[in-house]
């Protein structure tokens, strides 16, 4: 083979070699190895970020049985009230009340302010309601949220003083006669009894009371 057919051949490889070189070399070109890795730490990252987001709190996770009794029953918890429905008008719903073994029971100390304080008990979806005060003469008394007449109004009653007052027709009622008179717009009774320094009331009693809610 002739020496000028020979460089003839040799240039045209020579540019091919000097091509590929080039495109190897280009600035932002990127291995297949490392695209890969890439990907990698990407979906490691977002899904350490979804872990995060959707782990629920130790606030959440939180359930009825892992709070005092007591504490359910004292107004300062805020999950209880977010449980509880309301049976009547015009109020955010109250604290639940809460059972056990059949029994709601409250420290009596609780009722040393000589305040109404309302409470809900959830039975199968719905809320009766009735609350509990301390009458001057230091008798802890109890009624449902409600009266036989006015009942239907679903309006319940509020304190003035030493007096409850019916939300729907406005009669008062002195404090000391609750669980003393019954009937009419008074406020309906509900048993109760003293144990040592707590109040005890039966669900079976709060039960009674489905009717008026």
């Amino acid at each position: 083979m002739s020496t000028q057919k020979r460089n003839n051949q040799t240039v045209p490889r020579a540019a091919k070699r000097a091509r590929f070189a080039a495109q190897e070399k280009k600035p932002g070109g990127a291995s297949p190895v490392v695209l890969i890795a890439g990907l990698v730490v990407a979906l490691v990252l977002i899904g350490g970020t979804v872990f995060a987001l959707t782990r629920p709190s130790p606030a959440s996770t939180e359930s009825p049985a892992d709070v005092p009794l007591q504490e359910l029953n004292s107004s300062t918890t805020s999950w209880d009230v977010q449980l509880a429905t309301t049976a009547t008008s015009g109020h955010d719903p109250y604290p639940l009340a809460v059972a056990e073994d059949g029994i709601v029971r409250f420290p009596l100390s609780t009722f040393d302010d000589y305040q109404a304080h309302h409470y809900t008990y959830m039975h199968e979806g719905g809320a009766v309601e009735f609350f509990v005060l301390k009458s001057k003469d230091g008798v802890v008394r109890a009624a449902f949220n409600a009266c036989d007449v006015c009942f239907q109004s679903k309006k319940g009653y509020t304190q003035d003083g030493d007096e409850v007052i019916c939300n729907n027709c406005g009669r008062r009622f002195p404090a000391d006669q609750i669980n003393v008179v019954n009937g009419g717009c008074n406020p309906s009774p509900l048993q109760r009894t003293v144990e040592g320094d707590t109040l005890v009331i039966q669900v079976e009693d709060i039960l009674s009371g489905v009717k008026y809610f």
